[in-house]
């Protein structure tokens, strides 16, 4: 079994990679991810910068339940970075941290998918949808900053 690095560890990430928005335009991405453990919550900040014709800074804060190291999900929200507070799981299943989410009025939904490479390496992938409308999707690299 793995021991996920990836949300299972305080750590700052940095994330490379391609956006791709409704009409599946790929656009380049770049920006950070910061994971900090407190004893009530997890806290997951990221900032992350398409560059290009679509410019856009995405902003999101989860709030996370913390787990155990024998769990193998967790809930998070967040009322940052979508048009309504954000609801979801993590879900851990050998190599991959699985990420369903939704908004309260399950108007806006993805999933994103991150799996293992290394200790210091996930590849990313997901998408957004509003109703049965493609809203975005994206192909990241996270690697995990030393130090």
């Amino acid at each position: 079994m793995i021991y996920h690095t990836y949300l299972l560890q305080p750590g700052l990430w940095i994330v490379e990679g391609f956006y791709y928005d409704r009409d599946d335009s790929r656009h380049n991405a770049k920006g950070q991810l910061l994971i900090t453990h407190g004893r009530d919550e997890w806290i997951l900040e990221n900032e992350i910068r398409v560059s290009g014709e679509d410019r856009r800074l995405f902003v999101s804060r989860y709030t996370i339940q913390p787990m155990s190291k024998l769990d193998t999900f967790t809930n998070w929200k967040s009322e940052v970075g979508g048009p309504e507070p954000l609801y979801g799981l993590f879900v851990l299943v050998e190599d991959m941290v699985m990420m369903p989410w939704q908004s309260g009025t399950g108007y806006y939904w993805g999933q994103e998918i991150m799996a293992y490479k290394s200790p210091d390496e996930y590849v990313s992938r997901g998408y957004a949808f509003i109703n049965s409308q493609k809203v975005s999707s994206w192909a990241f690299m996270l690697t995990r900053q030393s130090g």
